[in-house]
């Protein structure tokens, strides 16, 4: 398993997703809705499970394997999201500060279900 492209995976994705944020998060991101929030929730935690487990395929992961890739995809963003929920008001100056609560509950919800894509049976690319 190559290491380095899994973290570095998990690096990209998570830039996207930041870059994404910052740049329309109030408009896609409306925490005070909570029918927009289940489904971005729903659209963000299927969304992982599936890039997971397309990747996992792809690199030809045994079952043993693709929990220790699951952790390389998301340790750079929760590292890095831990930086950013702190300061979320300056790193999404377009964003309410009263959403960083809800924003913060997605991460880790996003963050679980690669995890939990590293538990389900495996799939062939």
């Amino acid at each position: 398993m190559n290491r380095s492209y899994f973290a570095g995976v998990g690096f990209g994705v998570w830039l996207l997703a930041t870059l994404a944020v910052r740049a329309a998060g109030q408009v896609f991101f409306l925490h005070d809705n909570p029918l927009v929030l289940a489904a971005l929730w729903l659209l963000g935690g299927l969304s992982m499970i599936g890039l997971a487990t397309l990747l996992f395929a792809r690199a030809g992961l045994q079952p043993a394997q693709r929990f220790e890739a699951a952790a390389l995809l998301v340790l750079p963003g929760l590292a890095l999201d831990a930086v950013v929920t702190q300061n979320f008001a300056v790193v999404f100056p377009n964003m309410s500060e009263s959403a960083a609560g809800s924003f913060g509950a997605w991460l880790m919800l996003c963050y679980a279900s690669v995890l939990l894509a590293a538990l389900l049976p495996a799939r062939r690319a």
